[in-house]
């Protein structure tokens, strides 16, 4: 059984069309087929029912799906171990959402890497939905989460605590409702806390998945938003605290899948990470996100003001 034709019934699975998984897999349809026949002879077993226009997994298809992509994900792990150049002892796979790696985590990869300098980092950036999909996976070694949702089986250390104060571009009270609010999805906590503190029907104009997206817009447009109070102390005179508005906490946290960690040294690589974070002092923690330096920056250049 060629891991070509595991690979190609994978790629089908998630894409739903024969055509598409030729695509991203750049073969021929034709050369899919063949690949899902062979796979299919050598099972016994139907893996696909297809219409014109799509294709679905048959009930052995769905029992065999996570067999096939455990397969298909530990081969490229082992290819990519396999090929590391000499003195180096494994790879470790994070993932983390835009902002996080834009404000945080570089400095603490650095601070890993200086600490371990034999093991490879492989970084990779998604929205907290993809990276919580690819940690169930098993494609990534540790993920980080603002306030994550946690299945049986995942391990979560609190990294460090966010102060999430309410900010404005321009100097103003506390009022009921704001019409220039931007909403930032810091969690589930965060949402709940806030409903509390403002029990009002209205709904942000404008809600934002990313907080440096967010810092970035109210920058350009103006308006107000909860953000972490040392993002606030870094644009001295951009952003105004609001006075007596309720501070809300968010944790940022990293999670790991204990199960999938026990071979090779990858729950040693994973604790070494923790560890590294946890020493504050080679971290810098007065940085703010890569988006709103960005903006910043756009600012400074044009002497702009703030409305």
């Amino acid at each position: 059984m060629q891991i070509e034709a595991l690979e190609t019934f994978v790629k089908i699975a998630e894409a739903g069309n024969f055509f598409r998984a030729s695509e991203v897999l750049c073969v021929t349809p034709s050369t899919v087929s063949a690949r899902i026949q062979m796979l299919e002879d050598s099972l016994g077993q139907r893996l696909f029912r297809r219409s014109r226009t799509s294709v679905t997994l048959t009930q052995a298809g769905s029992v065999f799906l996570p067999y096939a992509q455990s397969v298909v994900r530990n081969w490229h792990k082992a290819r990519r171990e396999i090929a590391l150049p000499k003195g180096f002892n494994g790879i470790l796979t994070i993932a983390a959402s835009p902002v996080i790696w834009g404000d945080l985590m570089a400095s603490y990869l650095a601070s890993f890497q200086r600490q371990e300098p034999t093991v490879a980092i492989n970084a990779i950036v998604a929205d907290p939905a993809t990276t919580a999909a690819k940690l169930n996976a098993g494609e990534v070694d540790v993920a980080i989460f603002h306030e994550p949702a946690l299945k049986a089986g995942w391990s979560a250390t609190r990294l460090l605590t966010d102060e999430l104060v309410l900010a404005a571009t321009i100097r103003r009270e506390l009022v009921r409702w704001d019409p220039k609010y931007v909403y930032i999805d810091w969690g589930r906590k965060f949402s709940d806390e806030v409903f509390r503190a403002y029990p009002v029907d209205d709904t942000p104009i404008v809600t934002f998945s990313d907080g440096g997206a967010a810092l970035e817009y109210i920058l350009r447009v103006g308006g107000s938003a909860y953000l972490p109070r040392r993002w606030i102390n870094a644009l001295p005179g951009r952003l105004h605290p609001v006075p007596r508005a309720p501070v809300f906490d968010v944790g940022i946290y990293a999670v790991f899948d204990a199960a999938l960690l026990e071979a090779g040294d990858r729950r040693t690589f994973v604790d070494n990470f923790i560890s590294a974070i946890n020493r504050p002092e080679p971290i810098e923690l007065g940085t703010i996100s890569s988006s709103a330096a960005r903006a910043r920056a756009g600012f400074d250049q044009k002497a702009g003001t703030l409305t």
